[in-house]
């Protein structure tokens, strides 16, 4: 992996850091050091650059005025102009070097951020805030359960997208929302293909940094329609133009050389011309300077990804180039007297149309690819970061099983890797236990794990099997002032919906429930919970729930396990690990004494 000998070889283990043995880890550090030296030395590259610079200018401004001081004839100032030579040079190489540092900038830091993700310092990341995702990704029921769009939520954590429909296809992918367009839905073994060649892994995400892009900002790259909507209105000028448009300029050159009659009416009908395209021009303006803008923002990731590199390079080139002449639209009157001088607008239109017609197709498919390679990355970086994580088995026989999982964002140093019995459609598994043992955080490493496989990104864990799913989850209930929805109709209200939909006959439907029904007393929560079960089970539904009433422990299908504490010189202590059988033990009154709160009695 990245010549991982390469790294390792003759390097003392790093005591105490449990990351020294992570070949990702080590290959990311060495790239820090390079990154660093590198700014390093471009920044003494470009000071010395700078002082060069500033002493040719000086050269040439005293050997002008020492010129005009001594009265020299002019070609003494010609020889004077000769300094300006090296001086001009170094003025490009100047902003080469600036550029060159910028870049290295931005690798450098997205390479420590790669780092912090790795060991699990998310507060070290600008993730976004809950309010700058989608209404409908933030209100999403998996969102709120597993909590996925939190400032250390995964979906934050792992987001490496640079286009904005990159970033809706990344979360719809992870939630398992159907993604329309077909063309940027990528097949999940393409992420298995690119793991395979870790190094691939490493330059696709370094090639899709955006240098002037802040953090988290999401950029639009349009596709290209050759649709001839502009000429369609005129057909008659499309083919008039051409002739009178350089017509127009000779007669004007010729005219005030030799006093030639009707100047102002040429420039009258000129202007006539103008006003009748100007709107519309405008647009083909705006979509010159989108496609512009795209190209040049992604011009590092078109030429990685493109086959042909030539072909590409022409193709931003000249749209670039178009790009730039849309500078005049800044200032009104320069290019009010080009279009009537020469329709200088029709020009360029004419010249998008001929770049659309060339380039078209290599355009399209390569912004497709770079679409569908935005939103599969955060998934490859996930399986980049972790080489120890394995690909899970679609199952056939609709079995959902692991010989070890663990919750992804939890720190390497803490992660308890713990079993899943094999779970059928129609398989109940009851998790008891006292509090803070570990039981919903088991139930949140199930989900996470299930829906990284779904998006076909490996998991971290042994053994891995899962079905075709569909997934629900009802962890953490809320009320609504607003409706005046209590919790308890809430969830009712959740858990019927879920009901319903669970009869997808080509899916498994996984369902996670926590403390179900805990705004309602005992002994109607259990009959109810009982027939909820029942009727799940009728449906073919994997259920996983945890609950403290050990009473719907006594269910006969369910598969019966539990969390517990251990005591250890008298303190509580967990050790995350589950266990066959219901809990005996229960932790609240002792986490109540412990914070302060008398119990003075502690017999029923």
């Amino acid at each position: 992996m990245y010549s991982t000998p390469r790294f390792l070889a003759g390097k003392k283990k790093i005591t105490n850091d449990p990351f020294s043995t992570n070949p990702t880890y080590v290959f990311l550090n060495f790239r820090n050091k390079r990154y660093k030296e590198k700014i390093q030395s471009l920044a003494h590259k470009l000071r010395r650059v700078s002082i060069f610079r500033f002493v040719t200018f000086a050269l040439f401004t005293s050997a002008i005025t020492l010129c005009y001081l001594t009265k020299q004839s002019w070609k003494e100032y010609m020889y004077s102009f000769f300094i300006l030579i090296p001086f001009v040079y170094l003025v490009q190489l100047y902003a080469k070097r600036k550029i060159q540092i910028q870049y290295a900038k931005k690798t450098h830091g997205f390479v420590e951020e790669e780092i912090y993700r790795l060991r699990g310092e998310f507060k070290k990341l600008k993730t976004r805030e809950l309010w700058e995702y989608p209404e409908v990704v933030r209100n999403h029921p998996l969102s709120i359960d597993l909590d996925l769009c939190t400032k250390q939520g995964f979906l934050g954590i792992y987001d490496t997208t640079i286009t904005d429909i990159g970033f809706q296809t990344y979360l719809k992918r992870f939630l398992q929302e159907p993604i329309e367009d077909t063309k940027i839905n990528s097949d999940p073994i393409e992420i298995k293909k690119i793991l395979n060649k870790p190094s691939l892994a490493y330059h696709l995400q370094r090639k899709f940094l955006v240098p002037e892009s802040e953090s988290n900002e999401k950029f639009h790259l349009p596709s290209v329609s050759s649709e001839d909507s502009f000429w369609k209105k005129r057909r008659f000028l499309k083919y008039f133009f051409p002739i009178w448009g350089i017509f127009s300029p000779v007669y004007l050159v010729l005219g005030l050389l030799f006093d030639l009659p009707l100047i102002p009416l040429l420039l009258l009908i000129n202007g006539i011309l103008f006003v009748s395209y100007r709107s519309d021009s405008l647009k083909q303006w705006k979509e010159i300077k989108t496609l512009s803008s795209g190209s040049e923002r992604f011009r590092k990731t078109f030429l990685y990804l493109a086959k042909d590199r030539k072909t590409a390079k022409r193709m931003i080139g000249q749209i670039t180039s178009l790009g730039d002449s849309s500078e005049l639209l800044i200032s009104p009157l320069p290019h009010l007297i080009l279009n009537i001088l020469c329709l200088w607008d029709l020009w360029k239109i004419k010249s998008l149309q001929k770049w659309k017609h060339k380039f078209e197709n290599i355009w399209n498919d390569l912004q497709t690819l770079i679409i569908r390679t935005d939103a599969m990355l955060p998934f490859v970086n996930f399986g980049f970061l972790f080489p120890e994580a394995r690909f899970a088995t679609l199952s056939s026989s609709g079995n959902l099983s692991a010989e070890g999982i663990v919750h992804p964002l939890l720190p390497k140093e803490s992660r308890v890797f713990n079993p899943l019995t094999p779970m059928l459609p129609g398989d109940l598994m009851i998790v008891t236990g006292s509090n803070m043992s570990g039981k919903t955080t088991y139930l949140r490493s199930i989900a996470m794990s299930l829906l990284l496989a779904g998006t076909g990104a490996p998991v971290l864990g042994s053994k891995f099997e899962f079905p075709k799913f569909q997934i629900h989850t009802l962890i953490r209930s809320q009320d609504s002032m607003e409706d005046g929805v209590s919790f308890f109709y809430s969830e009712v209200r959740r858990l019927s919906s879920i009901i319903q939909t669970a009869d997808n006959q080509k899916k498994v439907p996984v369902l996670f429930l926590d403390e179900i029904l805990k705004g309602t007393n005992s002994k109607e929560r259990y009959i109810a919970t009982r027939e909820i079960l029942s009727v799940l089970r009728e449906k073919q539904t994997i259920v996983f729930l945890t609950t403290h009433d050990l009473k719907l422990a006594e269910i006969p299908w369910a598969k019966r396990f539990h969390f517990t504490e251990l005591e250890v010189d008298g303190q509580m202590d967990f050790d995350y690990k589950i266990r066959e059988g219901v809990s005996g033990s229960t932790n609240a009154l002792k986490i109540l004494k412990k914070e302060g709160i008398p119990i003075r009695n502690e017999e029923e």
